[in-house]
């Protein structure tokens, strides 16, 4: 059986490392929906350790923050997206769709209805 071709396209922001890609974005989702980098990143199979690397990493390329965390006490710590780490979210979401838009339009011109051998 032969498979159709098709495109799969990943964008990842850089200045002088990588500033904001796929995997980071997914990672602030699960900590906006958990209230927890700990938790988010355990979703991701991610150690604590790398998961607040990356956010450290994007942040310094950035130039701003895209958490608040506290710390445990009491009632326990947490963390939080910040509004420009909304923005930043929602900015490369809408990026994404958009050029895979015109991937797929170059795609079709280029490639059309070509098949895997």
């Amino acid at each position: 059986m032969q498979q159709k071709l098709y495109c799969k396209m990943t964008l990842r922001l850089w200045k002088e490392e990588k500033a904001f890609g796929p995997g980071l974005l997914c990672l602030l989702q699960w900590i906006e929906q958990y209230g927890s980098m700990q938790k988010a990143a355990s979703q991701m199979g991610l150690a604590y350790s790398k998961a607040w690397k990356m956010i450290k990493t994007a942040e310094k390329e950035l130039g701003f923050a895209l958490t608040e965390r506290t710390s445990g006490g009491k009632n326990g710590g947490g963390s939080r997206i910040t509004p420009q780490g909304k923005e930043m979210m929602q900015k490369y979401i809408a990026f994404s769709k958009e050029a895979q838009m015109q991937v797929n339009v170059l795609y079709q011109k280029y490639f059309g209805n070509e098949v895997e051998g």
